[in-house]
This record gives structure tokens, sequence and C-alpha cells, in this order.
């Protein structure tokens, strides 16, 4: 996998932001990789006026807030499974 450039990192995290909005998680975990990678960038590259948005503090509150996103979206998945009723199972319980 190439490495992505501070355009396409910024893309991704512009582009997947709106997680909460449409209740992703697919782009949640997309955003926190984008956001993961913001913070990879050595600070020389990462400090131009594309990037002037985006700081390390704010990237880090970023990423706090889409793993507990992405933790709730896991815990309700997990909770409110599909249940398969076959012959054998007592499904009047």
């Amino acid at each position: 996998m190439a490495a992505a450039s501070l355009d396409d990192i910024l893309d991704d995290l512009n582009d997947y932001s709106d997680y909460e909005e449409v209740d992703s998680l697919a782009r949640a975990k997309t955003f926190l990789t984008a956001a993961r990678r913001f913070l990879q960038i050595p600070s020389s590259q990462s400090h131009n006026s594309a990037s002037h948005a985006y700081n390390q503090a704010s990237v880090q509150e970023m990423i706090r807030h889409a793993r507990l996103f992405i933790a709730q979206k896991q815990a309700q998945a997990g909770s409110g499974g599909v249940r398969n009723l076959g012959i054998g199972s007592d499904f009047r319980r």
C-alpha cells in the first residue's frame, strides 16, 4: 500500500467526518485511519496552509470521539444480533 499524501489524508478527514450524520461504522473507521495518518506526518509538512484547520490536539480529540462512536456502534451490534430460530430451538421462550 502506498503512503498517503497530506492532501489525501486531508481529503479523507473532510470526506469521512460525516460518520455520525450518516450513522456509519465503516466511515468512522476510515476517518480514524485518516486521523492517525495525519498524526504520523512530520510537523513540517502538516503545518502548511492546507492543514491550518488541523493540529495535533484537535486531531487527537477527533480520534477520541471517533473511538467512542466506534465502540458504541460495535456494542449495539453485539447486543442486538440476529437470532436464528430452528426446529430444535424453543422459539416460544
